[in-house]
């Protein structure tokens, strides 16, 4: 019994070493198996990355840029135009007055009216003159009556005077009556001189051809001498005033021509005076300009604008202002182009920049002076595209 028990346990112990090792194979086999399935896709993911890298299509290098160039235009100088602004007024102005005290009878022209040399435009009530004019005129036919019998008288006594009749006393109050007489005429005669003087005064008259600025009274008022009535302004010779620099009147020629622009028309103007005076608060010259062929002019006191070239002598060069860069320390820079290599028929061609001083400005170009030369090929639009030291390549119309 005993020994049959014994048997049972060995063959238990066999078959447990026989599952422990068949469970360690299969063990084993399992991981060979995942090592293959690894080491397989190992070398398929190697194979794909390495044909889809045969496959990836071969990049082109991208073109050289191109530029379109210029060369400098080389001058010896530049012209600056200038604007200086003044006012229209005219060569003449008067406020008229009349010299005696009286009541204003007619006023024969209104504001803006136009008259000419000699027209009477205004009178006074002149009735009393006119009444002093006529007691003066009858007085001196009186006076002349007189006289004529104060001269009957003296050659009667005269002729008695040789035949011993009259006394010399006699015949010297003759004389000096007749003396007397032709003072009094002669007193009577200023005296209507005076009132045709006064009357000529009484008619206010036009001092040249004009218009009337300004009416400062109407009929009826009673007006002082000196009182202004009627303001005439001047209109054959319009004249621009305008205060300049001492050095730019300088350079005025009297028998030179001007442009004056006022408002959208331009004038043609000479150089008519100078004040002789420098103006303490502008520190200018008044200078006047008189407009030629204007006879219809614009209103008084609007603004001119006159415009004076000067010509500046330097040496340098125009560029287009597009082909400016902003450089450091206030200069300005150029990119140009310039040869990388000058032993192919066609070499390339790389971006150098040049230093320049913008000297003056006009119409989208500047004149500038700095490393250039007359040879240079200046890059003339999309300097922002390149930069120093790129290679590019010349456009068909570049030089």
């Amino acid at each position: 019994m005993s020994g049959t028990i014994h048997e049972r346990d060995a063959g238990t112990h066999k078959i447990g070493r026989i599952r422990l090792f068949a469970r360690g194979f299969a063990s084993l086999a399992t991981f060979t198996v995942n090592l293959g399935l690894a080491a397989v896709a190992v070398v398929v993911g190697v194979t794909t990355i390495q044909m889809r890298a045969e496959e990836r299509p071969v990049v082109e290098a991208a073109p050289l840029t191109e530029v379109t160039t210029i060369n400098p235009d080389f001058q010896t100088g530049y012209d600056v135009t200038r604007s200086f602004v003044g006012r229209l007024e005219p060569a003449r102005r008067t406020d008229l007055g009349f010299e005696l005290s009286g009541t204003v009878r007619e006023i024969r022209v209104d504001e803006g009216g136009s008259v000419q040399k000699g027209d009477i435009i205004a009178v006074l009530d002149i009735r009393s003159l006119k009444a002093e004019l006529r007691r003066q005129q009858a007085n001196r036919q009186s006076t002349e009556s007189d006289r004529e019998l104060a001269q009957l008288t003296l050659d009667r006594r005269s002729k008695l005077r040789v035949s011993g009749h009259v006394s010399d006393q006699v015949l010297d109050e003759a004389r000096l009556t007749l003396s007397r007489l032709d003072a009094s005429l002669a007193q009577i005669d200023a005296s209507i001189e005076t009132i045709e003087i006064s009357l000529d005064k009484s008619v206010l008259r036009a001092p040249f051809d004009g218009n009337i600025g300004e009416r400062l009274l109407d009929e009826g008022a009673t007006v002082s001498p000196g009182q202004s009535v009627l303001r005439v302004l001047e209109s054959a010779r319009p004249t621009v005033r305008i205060g300049l620099a001492p050095e730019v009147v300088d350079q005025l020629q009297e028998e030179d021509t001007y442009k004056i622009r006022i408002g959208d028309e331009n004038y043609t103007a000479v150089l008519s005076g100078l004040r002789p005076d420098l103006e303490t608060r502008t520190r200018t010259i008044e200078s006047l300009f008189e407009l030629k062929g204007s006879a219809a002019a614009p209103g008084f006191g609007r603004l001119a604008e006159l415009t004076l070239t000067e010509w500046i002598q330097t040496e340098g060069y125009w560029v287009p202002t597009t082909a400016l860069k902003e450089g450091p320390r206030g200069l300005w820079t150029l990119l140009t182009v310039v040869p990388r290599s000058s032993e192919v028929a066609v070499p390339d061609y790389k971006i150098a920049r040049e230093a320049v001083e913008v000297i003056h400005a006009d119409r989208g170009r500047s004149f500038v002076r700095g490393t250039l030369s007359r040879n240079s090929k200046i890059v003339a639009v999309g300097v922002h595209r390149v930069v120093t030291g790129q290679l590019v390549r010349l456009g068909s119309d570049g030089v």
